[in-house]
């Protein structure tokens, strides 16, 4: 009897016992394509503790698109990030996928993504030749007369300018320049007082070395030698021989001569 009570009194206290873990997680209620989605936590479960983070996509039905193992700190927090970089605009959702929580418990936030980068209008070069200056300029839709702020990565992903903050003028157009030390890739963000608008690549060539055209020794021309004269006996004239033909001639006229009477 003593057992059957004992026992009935643990299934009272067990509900309490479960619903003793808590989490609550935190996220932005809208964020821009691009953006690192950052997922905070807290929670009651021990230092350690693997927990999944899911973040899925809602259209007509719920698709996965990633899912995180993250780990309990010594604070009892955790946090998460997710690239959003390529992801549709639309309405997502993450997760602490658990059961058993506490009323209060917050396992789950909404999330708008939206995409600003159409705004950005580039009237420099998305290719430009190295000469240690890197040009940015163009306009930015909704930013007239507000301004905004860019961050230059470089090769490496080295952040070589900004953040740095740029006037525009009556009609959002703006113009700078940044030193660089080499070619290649630079990725140009702009970020406003609404949040992340987006990126510009923008590609430094190597200078082009102009084309050499192969040069051709010419050698000095060799005169040709002046025909050897044979020297003649000073007297003796110099008799033209006649053609063979010529002689051929003259002697068939002979012989006709001598058969005439």
């Amino acid at each position: 009897m003593k057992k059957i009570v004992l026992f009935l009194i643990g299934l009272l206290f067990l509900p309490h016992l479960v619903c003793g873990y808590y989490v609550n997680i935190e996220a932005p209620d809208t964020l821009t394509v691009g953006k690192p989605l950052v997922v905070t936590g807290t929670t009651t479960f021990g230092i350690g503790t693997p927990v999944d983070v899911v973040l899925y996509h809602q259209l007509t039905t719920t698709s996965e698109i990633k899912r995180l193992i993250v780990y309990i700190q010594p604070d009892k927090t955790f946090r998460a990030v997710f690239d959003t970089t390529g992801l549709e605009t639309g309405t997502y959702k993450v997760e602490v996928p658990t059961s058993g929580m506490g009323s209060d418990a917050v396992t789950s936030r909404v999330i708008q993504l939206v995409d600003r980068s159409d705004s950005i209008h580039m009237s420099s070069p998305l290719t430009q030749p190295f000469s240690g200056k890197l040009a940015i300029a163009g306009t930015i839709d909704g930013s007239d007369s507000s301004g905004f702020q860019i961050e230059v990565v470089g090769p490496g992903s080295v952040v070589v300018f900004g953040p740095y903050y740029v006037n525009t003028n009556n009609e959002g157009d703006f113009s700078v320049e940044v030193p660089i030390d080499e070619p290649g890739n630079y990725e140009v963000s702009f970020t406003d007082a609404r949040g992340y608008i987006g990126e510009k690549t923008i590609t430094i060539t190597n200078i082009a070395k102009p084309d050499q055209t192969p040069v051709t020794e010419i050698s000095p021309a060799v005169q040709p030698s002046p025909p050897e004269m044979t020297p003649q006996s000073a007297g003796t004239p110099t008799t033209p021989l006649l053609p063979l033909a010529g002689l051929v001639a003259v002697g068939i006229v002979a012989l006709v001569m001598r058969k005439d009477p």
